[in-house]
């Protein structure tokens, strides 16, 4: 993909979330039904279990996107890069890296220019106050950087609008997606 653009879709993360605890049940739901032992319990690989679901939960999420705005004739328009996992939780949770093309960027900020929910959203998270100090001031600054934008219009559409829809289109196939990825 030549001028693509990387960037980071949020969601709830692996750590302390509705995932993690699905993960965790499913895990002693292994245990107790005795097809694994507390043993190999502590040696399972995360990391394959993480990936997969959240390849889905991105899945999802462009899914959604594209039904709601339909700004493209099929999904595909952005491509999942891996998962974001931060050494410290303390300061951010995991975060999906996805890439687009230029063109891509161009026909999402065409759409959304004039869309004030979205710009008034940006406006309010991109100001600088109390405890932090804003390189991106408002929209008009925002926009200037395609990775800046799309984290926030990702951001607005995850975790303003879609959230409910993410965690249960996500959460209904994610016990096939642990048992298939249980490794230990």
């Amino acid at each position: 993909m030549t001028n693509e653009i990387q960037f980071y879709i949020p969601f709830d993360g692996f750590y302390n979330s509705i995932y993690d605890s699905i993960i965790d049940e499913s895990i002693n739901n292994e245990i107790e039904e005795g097809y694994m032992t507390i043993e190999q319990s502590e040696n399972i690989d995360y990391k394959p279990i993480f990936e997969a679901i959240s390849e889905d939960i991105f899945d999802k999420i462009e899914e959604l996107f594209n039904d709601e705005f339909n700004l493209f004739t099929e999904n595909g328009f952005f491509i999942y890069d891996g998962l974001y996992s931060p050494k410290y939780y303390n300061y951010s949770t995991d975060k999906i890296k996805v890439k687009c093309s230029n063109e891509v960027f161009i026909t999402i900020l065409n759409y959304f220019d004039d869309n004030d929910e979205l710009i008034n959203y940006i406006n309010e998270y991109s100001k600088s106050r109390d405890g932090f100090h804003s390189f991106y001031n408002g929209y008009n600054e925002v926009k200037k950087d395609a990775s800046i934008y799309l984290e926030y219009l990702f951001q607005w559409f995850v975790f303003d609008h879609y959230r409910d829809e993410v965690l249960q289109e996500t959460t209904d196939n994610i016990y096939e997606l642990i048992y298939n990825n249980l490794t230990y």
